[in-house]
């Protein structure tokens, strides 16, 4: 059974196309992302533009022709952050259903964590200790305390790299008294984490797909001068190679980072504030490991369909 399932980001879409196999597993056969930037303007207002929701439509377009082409006998599609804090979503949603036949569901954080929970047990292995799992979005960040057996813990808090951006509207580059700034603000928002880990002390820190795709990225290119292969799952950073990839990147202004070989285009606006606030993390959690998994929500999805198809 082929099945499409859609990730309606803030910053992208994500389209996953797999075949549901008799085992209960899934063999991907198209995994695409397109930039929509639904918190472009007004994310902290609680609104999506006018063009950014023209955007996401064509994108949604587009996913309907690769899910029609591939004879898709199901389709899912969930909105996360931004699309579950807008005021304005409804009648997008109602517009996508009646055009396009793709019914979005709008997902709690909490859920959105679960999923992103089930996505990466699927690219790393989880042992008897405490792994914190981190998925940064556009609108929202999702924070994940497992181990092989069960979630400990789990939160989605409205840190997300656009929103961010949006918030603070940080200079280019970025000065170190907003530097300073943002660490302060983090710190306060940061207090759930930080009594969590109290309660679960975690070894080792798993960045969910995207910003955490760009550092191991340009860390391998950095380190061999290729490009990382797409089949790669997981990938292992130390914390002096973030580090250093921190400096370069705090230095940097947009120009600069369009040059970066690794860097997602997508992500040239938000990264910055994406590794500050990945920073203000390590700080808290003293982890010894940084894994980059590949895997996230739509994997997680596709893992609780194989089992109930």
């Amino acid at each position: 059974m082929k099945i499409g399932i859609i990730d309606l980001g803030t910053n992208t879409f994500n389209l996953l196309i797999a075949e549901i196999k008799e085992d209960q597993t899934f063999e991907t056969l198209l995994n695409t992302k397109s930039a929509v930037m639904l918190g472009e303007e007004g994310i902290n207002e609680g609104y999506i533009s006018e063009k950014a929701l023209n955007r996401a439509y064509t994108v949604l377009r587009g996913f309907r022709q690769l899910i029609n082409e591939f004879k898709c006998e199901k389709t899912v599609a969930f909105g996360t952050s931004a699309i579950r804090s807008a005021t304005n979503s409804g009648p997008f949603i109602n517009k996508v259903s009646e055009e396009l036949n793709i019914q979005i569901e709008t997902i709690s954080g909490q859920q959105e964590a679960e999923y992103i929970y089930q996505g990466v047990s699927q690219a790393i292995q989880f042992t008897d200790d405490s792994f914190l799992i981190m998925d940064i979005g556009g609108g929202s960040i999702e924070f994940i305390i497992a181990n092989k057996d069960i979630v400990l813990w789990k939160q989605s808090l409205q840190l997300g790299g656009a929103r961010l951006l949006d918030m603070f509207k940080p200079s280019d580059p970025i000065k170190q008294e907003e530097i300073d700034k943002l660490m302060h603000y983090l710190k306060l928002e940061l207090t759930p984490l930080r009594e969590a880990i109290m309660q679960f002390p975690v070894t080792r820190l798993v960045g969910s797909s995207g910003a955490f795709d760009s550092y191991a990225e340009m860390i391998y290119f950095e380190k061999t001068g290729l490009m990382l292969p797409k089949s790669t799952l997981r990938y292992f950073i130390t914390l002096q190679e973030f580090k250093q990839l921190l400096e370069i990147l705090l230095k940097s202004n947009r120009t600069q980072r369009d040059n970066m070989p690794g860097l997602d285009p997508v992500r040239v606006n938000t990264i910055v504030v994406a590794a500050i606030l990945t920073k203000a993390v390590l700080d808290i959690t003293k982890v010894s490991t940084i894994i980059q998994a590949s895997f996230a929500l739509k994997e997680g999805v596709a893992v609780k369909l194989a089992k109930h198809i």
